[in-house]
């Protein structure tokens, strides 16, 4: 898996290895990454974050390909992730690939 940070969203590459029927698949996934404290909050009695981990919001990429194997999957992913300019507010790529 690779990673790029984009405006607060952390954007993952990744692929599926086959299954059955299932040929590999290539995915973009963007996360919400957690706002750093302010260094004069104090947290309450050591309390940690009551914060929940954002969920990772998972794109299928190439979806009208048909890859070969999982490296070659994979590769698309990369490649598409290297052309991710920017992640709007509700956490979607652009340019975001088929």
């Amino acid at each position: 898996m690779l990673e790029k940070t984009i405006n607060g969203f952390s954007v993952v590459a990744y692929a599926t290895q086959p299954e059955g029927r299932t040929p590999p698949r290539a995915f973009l996934e963007t996360r919400r990454l957690a706002s750093k404290a302010k260094e004069g909050d104090v947290a309450r009695d050591g309390a940690e974050s009551e914060d929940a981990p954002a969920e990772g919001r998972p794109f299928e990429i190439f979806v009208s390909r048909r890859f070969r194997s999982t490296i070659e999957a994979m590769s698309a992913a990369r490649n598409a992730l290297d052309r991710v300019k920017s992640v709007d507010e509700d956490g979607v790529p652009d340019p975001l690939p088929e």
